[in-house]
């Protein structure tokens, strides 16, 4: 039984939206709800229209569109912080969605890797945007900006995620080492011999404390 679309059918109609190989299933009414923007201009006339299929194609981020769609139902749309700005704002721009529909918690968020973004520009001597803008950035301008993002937005990526835990995680085994050192358990004690005279022919060894040494153990966590 073919699931009624947009193009001539009551509110109530299913519409089934094929995102990026992901399927996903509203009614007509809920894509009502925005009028203007491209959900809600579906028709059956149109190129990404599968009629043996009896969806609607779209070759974007599923992840996305997953909120984006959640914005038609509820009237709330949220930034999905598994992705970066950049890509959250083309894919908005796509659907004719505007940023200031964001959520004002996530557009601040938003703000602030735009504003990431103009630092980075700046920090390696890029003022003018507009090659960024464009996505024409040479290759190793493009990989000086991934690498500073990982070791300085520990929220940009998923590898930068996981370099700021193993950060942590160092920076932890070193102050646990720093402790570690003051208990005398943790400590070699050095012991000099002295010879000393029992007679005139007799000398005998008499052991005598020196110091207290840190463990080789904890130089070499320090120098990892």
């Amino acid at each position: 039984m073919a699931v009624n679309l947009l193009g001539n059918s009551d509110a109530d109609a299913r519409v089934i939206l094929n995102v990026g190989g992901t399927r996903f299933e509203t009614l007509k009414s809920t894509l009502k709800k925005l009028p203007a923007t491209r959900l809600s201009k579906l028709s059956e006339q149109l190129s990404y229209y599968d009629p043996i299929l009896n969806e609607y194609f779209f070759d974007r981020h599923p992840g996305v569109f997953s909120q984006i769609l959640n914005y038609y139902r509820t009237g709330k749309l949220h930034y999905p912080t598994n992705v970066c700005g950049p890509l959250f704002e083309d894919e908005l721009s796509y659907w004719s969605l505007q940023r200031e529909d964001v959520e004002p918690c996530y557009s601040l968020e938003l703000d602030t890797v735009r504003s990431s973004k103009q630092e980075v520009l700046k920090k390696f001597g890029w003022d003018d945007n507009y090659e960024y803008a464009q996505g024409r950035l040479p290759k190793y301008k493009k990989m000086m900006m991934i690498i500073w993002q990982i070791f300085e937005e520990p929220r940009s990526s998923t590898v930068a995620k996981v370099v700021t835990v193993i950060s942590i995680f160092f920076i932890l085994v070193s102050i646990l080492s720093f402790v570690l050192q003051t208990l005398s358990m943790f400590r070699i004690t050095e012991i000099d011999f002295v010879n000393v005279y029992v007679n005139k022919t007799t000398t005998d060894r008499t052991p005598t404390l020196n110091r207290q040494q840190v463990h080789p153990t904890f130089d070499i966590v320090e120098w990892i």
